[in-house]
């Protein structure tokens, strides 16, 4: 009898080890016909960013500090009369220009570096252009204009509304200011062009979001 029990219990151990064998394999060929899913973002979650601009900036710009003293602005009459004289604009002395895509996207930053060896009255404007008046007003009216040195708004008063044709007839309006008396030291002035919906320009459809202009002004080193 004692034998009878050990060939029972040794044949069930035996049984329990292939079914647990098989049952392995089988998993592993079922893992290999029939692969799992892939995990997908939860639809509550924060869509991952399909463009995340790095601002080139420099360690000197990193570690700006706001100067005590700003550049001020002419009145917007002043700027007019600089814009009908030919004045430079701010981009003139630039010796770092940043790479522009044909279509600005939410979040880009476009950094450029500026040199003055003296105060030098300067404009500083932003322009936009289209296929037709109608589409120009209507554009406008889906723009938002922010403009700051050293991070203090300027004053919207201080800007002349230009409305002009381009050579090929297209028409154009930008906003200009004309920007004098710089101390010394760094001066950061921003342009932050927000479309507040996609906008169609008659040639390009530009997405809604804020992209950013950055104007790193050194004078007098």
């Amino acid at each position: 009898m004692a034998l009878t029990g050990m060939v029972v219990v040794g044949i069930c151990g035996f049984i329990f080890v292939a079914s647990q064998l098989f049952r392995s394999n089988a998993s592993s060929l079922m893992g290999e016909f029939f692969p799992s899913p892939t995990p997908t973002r939860h639809p509550t979650s924060t869509p991952a960013p399909t463009r995340t601009p790095i601002p080139d900036l420099t360690a000197t710009q990193q570690a700006w500090i706001e100067p005590a003293e700003s550049p001020s602005l002419a009145s917007a009459e002043e700027a007019k009369t600089a814009l009908d004289s030919g004045a430079n604009d701010l981009e003139t002395y630039a010796i770092v220009v940043p790479d522009t895509p044909e279509i600005n996207q939410p979040g880009d930053v476009y950094i450029y570096q500026i040199q003055l060896s003296e105060s030098t009255s300067l404009l500083w404007n932003y322009g936009w252009c289209t296929t037709t008046q109608e589409i120009l007003e209507e554009n406008f009216s889906h723009i938002d204009l922010d403009f700051t040195i050293n991070g203090t708004s300027a004053s919207s008063g201080s800007f002349f509304v230009n409305n002009y044709e381009r050579s090929d007839g297209a028409p154009c309006r930008e906003y200009v200011a004309l920007v004098e008396d710089w101390p010394i030291g760094q001066h950061i002035l921003e342009s932050r062009i927000t479309f507040t919906q996609d906008i169609n320009d008659g040639w390009d459809i530009y997405p809604a979001g804020t992209h950013i202009f950055k104007y790193f002004v050194n004078t007098g080193q």
